[in-house]
């Protein structure tokens, strides 16, 4: 089995290219004020997660922890990635304003809420599994830096998945003259016989500065089931701005009706934006979720 899908997060700026471009890439620690999670239970769960354990202490305490970096970085974006968090892109940032385009959490703070238990927000999140959020998802994983002979970096994540035997790997790739990052997913199955998948990404964005959602659109499938229309609601309200949203608990919208393959938001208060575009007939799903 083998899945492909081509992402990639745009910045909507323009820029006058220099003479001379080149991705860098370095490695580094960085702290984090982090609320750790506890040592594994030794009980062994013979439930759905079988043979991973599962993680069931979490604190209020902070400590300070240092965490592996891998920053790749061209003349207009600089991207930052955290293989000691499951792969995940911690954050990416525009270089010209300084603002970050993918939600820039400064704390690294776990949660119950992944298939094994903990889990953080910000960034975005490769999820390869059978249901929910990867078992590794807070844990580490396997990563090479490969530098491509048409000067570009990629850092390559993966890891064997244990309930399936499969192996996922994620290609995030920053070329030296592009303001965009593209990631690359490959998944095989070495096994003799068929394996379930289930495989999502996500990305977090600040939930500020008059954020309006750009989902193309004209209907939406809550996380229930049950249809409505977008952007505006059978009440009139636009759904679309986040401060609109404002009422009830959480929130899936899961918008469909527009063959499209872009999706983004933009902060009106700094008049600043962010894109995310993937092949419709690879990516169909564009997803909006709100926490309560």
């Amino acid at each position: 089995m083998k899945k492909t899908c081509l992402l990639l997060i745009l910045t909507l700026s323009l820029f006058n290219l220099p003479a001379q471009q080149k991705v860098t890439v370095r490695e580094y620690k960085k702290t984090f004020t982090t609320y750790p999670f506890s040592d594994p239970d030794p009980v062994p769960n013979f439930a759905k997660i079988y043979p991973y354990y599962r993680f069931d202490g979490y604190t209020n305490k902070p400590v300070q922890k240092e965490w592996k970096i891998i920053e790749l970085e061209n003349d207009y974006i600089k991207v930052m990635i955290t293989p000691e968090i499951g792969g995940k892109i911690w954050t990416a940032i525009e270089k010209s304003t300084g603002q970050p385009f993918i939600y820039y959490n400064h704390v690294v703070k776990f949660r119950d809420v992944a298939l094994r238990g903990p889990w953080t927000n910000g960034g975005i999140e490769a999820n390869f599994g059978i249901i929910g959020h990867t078992p590794n998802v807070a844990t580490p994983v396997d990563f090479v830096i490969v530098n491509k002979p048409d000067g570009s970096v990629s850092c390559v994540i993966g890891v064997l998945d244990l309930l399936t035997r499969t192996n996922w790997r994620l290609d995030i790739n920053l070329e030296k003259d592009k303001a965009y990052f593209t990631t690359n997913a490959f998944w095989y199955n070495p096994t003799p016989i068929v394996q379930p998948y289930y495989h999502w990404m996500n990305a977090g964005i600040k939930s500020a500065g008059n954020l309006q959602f750009v989902n193309p659109g004209t209907k939406y499938i809550s996380h229930e089931g049950e249809p409505s229309s977008w952007p505006v609601a059978e009440n009139g309200t636009d759904l679309s701005w986040y401060e609109n949203n404002n009422f009830g608990g959480y929130k899936s919208y899961h918008v469909i009706g527009c063959y499209s393959g872009f999706y983004g938001g933009f902060w009106h208060d700094e008049n600043f934006g962010r894109g995310h575009y993937a092949a419709y007939d690879g990516e169909a799903g564009k997803k909006v979720r709100l926490w309560g």
